[in-house]
């Protein structure tokens, strides 16, 4: 049998998915699995997670919950002012096909006035038609309150596109999702499960963690955790950690990792306390 060198054996493990993860990559934008700083770490826990890969983004898919565990996704000034396509209608949600048991589109949120959440927006997808009808799959959505979907979650997802395209003019890696200890246990006024069924759980709140990297501040990150009432919280991408179990950024090295998510880094980004 062909051997191959450690540096031949490196680089094909860094083209591929982490081992014990159950993933499927249906599409992909050229990078590396190892150069996708945005990523959380894959769980080793059996049936935890389905991993899928797309166009744009990667999802963490949770199979008992019905909801995705994370979505993580790259901003950028190129993607930003591309404009390929524009959002659809209300028909372009459906269940995500490389995922069984993921939500039908058709499921009853009004029943509890909650609506279809993105969590990787639809206004982050114009450049490519592939990758805006993709993060319309339910895989890619989670059951939000009217005022945290357009508000709070709105004005995060404006600030990332901002921050990409207008000040620093570089990459912004993204990841957002749920609190996992939380989900489908409801609160005041917030309901544990919607759906036809009342089987798709509701997070009682959810997290965004920002990344990036440039000539002034270096690898600098913050977070923010959001209820469903809207409150708002920021926090050091170590805090956010403990809250909902995520190894966070785990592909940067290791030394940097640690430094930047001790941190509270707010003042490398402008405007990240305006809500």
């Amino acid at each position: 049998m062909r051997r191959l060198s450690l540096a031949a054996a490196l680089m094909l493990l860094s083209w591929q998915a982490p081992a014990g993860a159950q993933t499927v990559t249906d599409g992909s934008d050229g990078r590396r699995w190892a150069d996708m700083y945005e990523l959380p770490a894959f769980s080793d826990r059996k049936g935890q997670e389905i991993i899928v890969r797309r166009e744009g983004y990667t999802v963490s898919f949770n199979p008992k919950f019905r909801i995705p565990n994370w979505v993580a996704w790259i901003l950028t000034e190129d993607r930003l002012e591309s404009s390929v396509t524009s959002r659809p209608g209300t028909e372009a949600f459906i269940p995500d096909p490389k995922i069984p048991g993921c939500p039908d589109r058709r499921y009853n949120y009004q029943k509890y006035r909650y609506e279809r959440g993105h969590i990787c927006p639809a206004a982050d997808n114009k450049w490519s038609e592939r990758a805006m009808a993709e993060c319309f799959y339910m895989s890619n959505i989670c059951p939000m309150s009217v005022s945290l979907n357009h508000d709070e979650w709105n004005d995060i997802e404006e600030k990332c596109r901002n921050w990409a395209q207008f000040k620093y003019r570089t990459t912004i890696y993204v990841v957002g999702g749920i609190v996992p200890s939380e989900a489908g246990k409801g609160g005041r006024d917030i309901p544990a499960y919607v759906g036809e069924n009342d089987d798709i759980a509701v997070p009682y709140r959810v997290f965004k963690a920002v990344l990036r990297n440039d000539p002034h501040a270096g690898w600098t990150a913050i977070g923010y955790v959001f209820d469903q009432t809207g409150h708002t919280e920021m926090m050091t991408i170590d805090a956010l950690e403990a809250l909902t179990g995520f190894d966070l950024f785990h592909n940067l090295p290791d030394r940097t990792e640690y430094q930047i998510e001790a941190r509270d880094n707010r003042a490398d980004w402008s405007g990240c306390s305006d809500f």
